[in-house]
């Protein structure tokens, strides 16, 4: 989830911020990573159950409670869970706005289990809006690997040659599933502007 990234390396302290950034709040860590589409192997055996379909637009808000539901279950979000509500509705809004939202979704009966929202601008500095949220029970079952995958996939044939994603370090997807494909980690600050996320 961007927010106002950059580079661990160049990232400002808190003493010595840009004027841009002086209602900024500094977060904990969080880490950068990219693929190289051309790199992703060619397919990987199908999910069969549950199955993984592009979200409609009348599917906005059951994203967000599924997103959410998932980050509220992972300790790693717990002091950004408000911040990361505002900019996910707000990417909402304008995502689903267009006549096909790039958005990824894992039905179970009659909800949502998990979900992936994607930007195919390779301009963005995220294209993973916000990578695979799968709930807790669905968990450790391979679904967040597919939901990765088929997320690559898609941005791929967008014409993306290669894809950001960016998300807190210490979260079980910066662990465990972002890694996966050849994701390449590199350590970021973001500064959140009281008035919210900035893309």
């Amino acid at each position: 989830m961007p927010f106002n990234q950059a580079p661990a390396s160049t990232a400002n302290p808190p003493g010595n911020r840009p004027s841009g950034l002086t209602r900024g709040l500094f977060t904990p860590p969080w880490v950068s990573f990219t693929w190289d589409t051309a790199q992703l192997p060619s397919s990987l055996t199908a999910l069969t159950d549950p199955l993984i379909r592009p979200a409609t637009r009348e599917e906005g808000e059951e994203v967000l409670k599924v997103i959410m539901l998932s980050l509220s279950m992972d300790s790693g979000w717990n002091d950004s869970l408000a911040l990361a509500e505002e900019y996910l509705k707000q990417a909402i809004q304008r995502l689903f706005n267009a006549e096909e939202p790039l958005c990824l979704v894992v039905p179970k009966g009659n909800r949502l289990i998990a979900a992936s929202i994607l930007e195919a601008d390779p301009s963005a500095q995220n294209q993973l809006v916000c990578g695979p949220s799968v709930i807790m029970e669905y968990r450790n079952r391979g679904i967040g690997k597919h939901l990765l995958f088929s997320s690559l996939l898609m941005l791929k044939e967008r014409g993306l040659a290669s894809v950001t994603g960016i998300t807190r370090a210490n979260t079980a997807a910066a662990r465990y599933v972002y890694p996966k494909f050849g994701g390449k980690s590199e350590p970021v600050q973001i500064s959140i502007t009281k008035s919210g996320p900035a893309a």
